[in-house]
């Protein structure tokens, strides 16, 4: 069995943090003991509170996510913070936690190069915007219409909705980012797509996809980049064959 430091050098390996943009916060989020043996990682985006609390009644020793547990500085560290308490829940109950963020969306092989292969891309290229190597681009075997491609993409993603504005394009050079992309528009827009699909885009940005040039289609932050978590439980266990992982949807938010 893997020690907790040894299962975050594997992860490290992976996804290297030179990957990690300059604003970004991951790694070994909480530890209490380096050395203690992993047999049970639980795999989430979030650690939410209920996803410690499924960890500690289920007897998990490892918590992996893709958002940082501890993203911005924790200025207390008392039950009156949530964060903290989880912090505090955690450490009393020897439970690491290790978060990939932005590593994991840039590196080669991480959550944009298996976005771009999960909805059909080849000729797979990523997409450079102000130092920040993380989006991807690549074609369709077969040009379709804006809507069938975002009924297409609600249905590949189990999305709750997709949003898209027409551009007067078909879809063809689709680029692609997981979770938050609106701030890569102008990027992907050079490089050559005639779309582009994110987690979140904005009203503005959307209302002027005719005079851009790109058909831009918005499918929800966490359904564009869910998927990872069940990727990270496969590579887990294909490393270490005795290791038990398990999936925990941690989506707090809902659409009618």
């Amino acid at each position: 069995m893997p020690k907790v430091h040894e299962l975050y050098e594997f992860l490290n390996s992976k996804f290297p943090p030179s990957y990690s943009c300059e604003w970004d916060n991951d790694g070994l989020m909480v530890c209490n003991d380096p050395n203690r043996e992993v047999l049970r990682v639980l795999c989430t985006m979030d650690v939410t509170e209920d996803a410690v609390d499924h960890a500690i009644s289920n007897n998990f020793d490892v918590i992996v996510s893709h958002h940082p547990l501890i993203f911005s500085p924790l200025k207390v560290m008392n039950t009156s913070d949530a964060k903290a308490r989880r912090v505090m829940k955690l450490l009393s109950h020897n439970i690491s936690v290790m978060s990939f963020h932005s590593r994991l969306d840039a590196a080669p092989g991480g959550l944009n190069d298996i976005f771009a292969k999960l909805i059909g891309l080849t000729d797979v290229q990523t997409v450079e915007a102000d130092g920040e190597a993380v989006c991807r681009i690549g074609t369709l075997a077969n040009p379709t219409t804006c809507a069938d491609f975002a009924s297409f993409i609600k249905k590949t993603l189990q999305a709750e909705r997709v949003l898209y504005a027409e551009s007067g394009n078909v879809v063809h050079r689709v680029a692609v980012c997981g979770g938050d992309g609106k701030d890569f528009v102008k990027a992907v827009k050079a490089a050559g797509a005639d779309s582009y699909l994110t987690g979140q885009l904005s009203y503005n940005i959307m209302e002027e996809a005719s005079e851009i040039g790109l058909n831009m289609f918005e499918a929800g932050h966490f359904h564009t980049e869910d998927f990872i978590v069940g990727y990270l439980t496969l590579l887990i266990l294909k490393e270490y064959t005795q290791v038990q992982t398990a999936y925990f949807g941690s989506n707090l938010i809902k659409a009618v």
